[in-house]
């Protein structure tokens, strides 16, 4: 299980799981905190000239699964401290952040694939994502409100003792460039990230 400590140190992870189609394979490392805000997370990827078609965040939202991404999916149980917590389709609540090089966002929550809630455009701006684009590497910066998940989840998940599950990705759908790189393994035929049960258990350590 994957230890994330309360207002002390930070978890670096590498994303190394590369899967399916891989023409590409960037070098993608995160790094992973949580205060008394919620949830920080922080990307950086070894990439130059990163693909951005979605260059303005609006409403409904573009998908930027074509440009070149970080995802940060997340999965909470149903029931307050539910220790043996197994995160599935339709018996969790799960979230999926996908945003660009250029800080564009595609967010959605809910139990299931389909029907899912997307995030507006005020609960997109909470998220404060900070992008940077250098020669050789770009940066994403994102905080997940403790607040915000606290409302979906109907209790405090992201407080000490806690759990909760979590995979992130690096992808682009884009032939020329295409790549599905995982943190914790999907082990599937084709591609698919929407899949709770390969997420990473996580506790919040006091």
């Amino acid at each position: 299980m994957l230890k994330i400590p309360f207002n002390t140190d930070k978890v670096e992870l590498a994303l190394t799981h590369h899967l399916w189609n891989c023409v590409v394979k960037p070098e993608t490392k995160a790094t992973l905190s949580m205060d008394d805000k919620g949830l920080h997370v922080h990307f950086v990827v070894s990439e130059s000239n990163p693909q951005i078609t979605a260059k303005e965040q609006q409403e409904p939202m573009l998908m930027v699964c074509q440009d070149s991404a970080v995802e940060l999916f997340l999965a909470f149980p149903d029931e307050e401290f539910d220790e043996n917590f197994k995160p599935q389709l339709e018996h969790c609540l799960y979230l999926n952040i996908e945003i660009n090089a250029a800080g564009i966002c595609y967010a959605k929550h809910g139990h299931s694939r389909k029907g899912r809630t997307a995030f507006t455009l005020d609960e997109i701006r909470a998220l404060n994502i900070q992008s940077s684009i250098s020669d050789n590497e770009w940066t994403i910066d994102l905080i997940v409100p403790r607040d915000f998940i606290k409302g979906l989840a109907h209790y405090d998940a992201f407080s000490p003792n806690h759990v909760f599950a979590l995979n992130l990705y690096k992808i682009s759908e884009t032939k020329e460039i295409e790549h599905y790189i995982a943190y914790n393994k999907v082990d599937v035929p084709a591609p698919n990230f929407h899949l709770p049960e390969y997420f990473a258990l996580c506790k919040v350590e006091a």
